[in-house]
């Protein structure tokens, strides 16, 4: 065992924020990780009915222009930049104003979802054409079809995320994640009842009818905090959301592009190339969401708290805090995906349509995203970590950076790694993204308490070596046995492995992570 390592004491207010993010942060990943399992169900039911197959090529590009609109204008934009802002009126009490800056910027919102909207409805062949060249005429109709359906349920998104992004100022996250896990559960329903008779529209139905579910989820959350929606355009702070949005738009359009990519890229390989991506994709963000995007969200109205109140230092302690416990949870499941991705694919994909020759496709596509899965993860963390300061900037061109890699990568390798290509590039270019911005973060607060960082992750790797090695052996000893052995049982020799290892390292994160759970109990975080 290692000796105890002197960390900075943290002030007990300090202290009590960062046990209320790790409650939230609990919370969140829970219904998260409840979502991520019925995620699993949702496409071991898409893969059962449709498996890889060009018609489900042609249904996940047709959300990419719907998945820009949302992403760039409402989804992450008005609402990353929303809650600073909020979070200073919320402070101060002026409930009235609160909403009343809502009502605005959802107003616009919606204008702007609507109107390009209706452009991309009329000119929905000539967009598929742009984003998947290598389509033939079937597939782009078919496309282009879906995709009118999409734009629908993307404008009901657009009030969403707003919406959302309003609850979480108020630091309220328990309907904000019950609303995914009804949408996920209706494109379930979608695929099973309406797919027999209508094929892959069944599931886009689904979708639009779980897009409104999501909506009215959060209305008691809204009514709880007296949301009171207004007609209006005007408000004295929307210059000043306007003002943080245009950097934000541009480096959320550089990352749109990056999702845009795979499409991009796969429509040029055989047919299943760009669902078999997709896979493995849903695959690895299912611990990323339950990790990096949980954390992400709790933390941000701490930081942003922090940076309102000119709190370097807590500022500082905060980030390094959500960092190092951000890292013994990624790499642990980083390593996991490396390793048991062809047992875990098998066991809840492999089905139906879903044949082993899937599982190989959609495997070699996980190894690579797998190794960006601490990248991706960190980056929900550090990049809040500049939107809490207003600094909509620096993450832009990092952004901008991230996309050249991944295109770089991807366009380079496609002919050597097919598919392949897509995932390893969209690693390296998240990488690059969190590499970036820690640099820059270290050099603006003076640090990020490097030492402590450093010696976490040392520890965190030591102890995921463990692990991996512990997995290694039980694989080569249970090889002949069912995917259901190989696929749970290595998940809980690895968990045991890595848990016993990290304590014995002197995991500070480890150690104090249910603690910091305990400090006023998980029900103060649901009030």
């Amino acid at each position: 065992m290692s000796q105890p390592v002197h960390t900075p004491e943290l002030h007990p207010s300090q202290t009590g924020a960062n046990a209320h993010v790790a409650r939230s942060a609990l919370l969140v990943a829970a219904l998260f990780g409840a979502d991520k399992v019925l995620a699993l169900v949702r496409d071991a039911v898409i893969g059962q009915t449709f498996g890889a197959s060009a018609s489900l090529d042609a249904y996940y590009a047709a959300f990419e222009l719907p998945d820009g609109l949302f992403t760039i204008i409402a989804g992450s934009a008005m609402a990353t930049t929303l809650i600073p802002i909020l979070t200073g009126r919320i402070v101060r009490g002026e409930r009235d104003e609160v909403w009343r800056l809502v009502s605005a910027v959802t107003n616009l919102a919606l204008l702007l979802v609507a109107g390009v909207g209706a452009v991309g409805a009329v000119f929905a062949p000539q967009v598929i054409q742009a984003v998947a060249p290598g389509f033939d005429a079937a597939q782009v109709a078919l496309a282009a079809q879906l995709m009118r359906l999409v734009l629908i349920q993307t404008l009901i998104f657009t009030a969403s995320g707003i919406a959302m992004g309003a609850l979480r100022a108020y630091q309220h996250f328990l309907l904000p994640a019950l609303a995914p896990l009804c949408y996920t559960a209706s494109r379930i329903l979608g695929t099973l009842l309406l797919a027999p008779r209508w094929g892959i529209f069944g599931l886009a139905w689904g979708g639009l009818a779980g897009a409104v579910i999501y909506f009215l989820v959060l209305v008691p959350g809204l009514i709880r905090y007296g949301a009171r929606w207004r007609p209006t355009l005007r408000h004295s702070d929307l210059r000043a959301v306007l003002a943080l949005m245009g950097p934000r738009v541009m480096g959320l359009g550089a990352t749109y592009l990056t999702f845009v990519l795979p499409t991009f890229f796969g429509s040029r390989l055989a047919a299943g190339a760009i669902s078999s991506y997709e896979y493995a994709w849903r695959l690895m963000q299912f611990p990323e969401t339950i990790i990096g995007t949980a954390l992400g969200i709790t933390v941000f109205p701490t930081l942003a708290e922090l940076a309102s109140s000119g709190e370097r230092d807590g500022l500082r302690r905060t980030a390094s805090w959500a960092l190092r416990l951000l890292l013994a949870l990624a790499v642990p499941a980083g390593v996991v995906l490396v390793l048991l991705g062809q047992p875990l694919t098998s066991l809840f994909l492999e089905r139906g349509e879903f044949g082993a020759d899937t599982t190989a496709r959609v495997v070699w596509a996980l190894q690579f995203l797998a190794l960006g899965l601490v990248a991706h993860s960190a980056l929900e963390v550090i990049s809040r970590l500049f939107y809490a300061q207003r600094d909509m900037w620096t993450p832009f061109f990092a952004a901008v950076g991230g996309l050249i890699v991944n295109a770089g990568i991807g366009w380079l390798l496609l002919p050597s790694l097919t598919h392949g290509s897509m995932a390893l590039a969209n690693s390296l270019g998240a990488s690059f993204q969190v590499v970036a911005l820690t640099a820059v973060a270290h050099h603006r607060l003076g640090g990020v308490d490097g030492h402590n960082l450093a010696l976490s992750l040392v520890r965190t790797l030591v102890a995921s070596a463990v692990m991996g090695a512990s997995v290694g052996g039980f694989l080569a000893a249970a090889s002949e046995t069912s995917v259901l052995v190989r696929g749970l049982g290595g998940l809980l020799v690895g968990g045991g492995a890595y848990l016993v290892a990290a304590l014995l390292l002197g995991s500070e994160e480890i150690r104090e992570f249910p603690r910091l759970l305990r400090r006023e109990g998980v029900a103060a975080v649901v009030e």
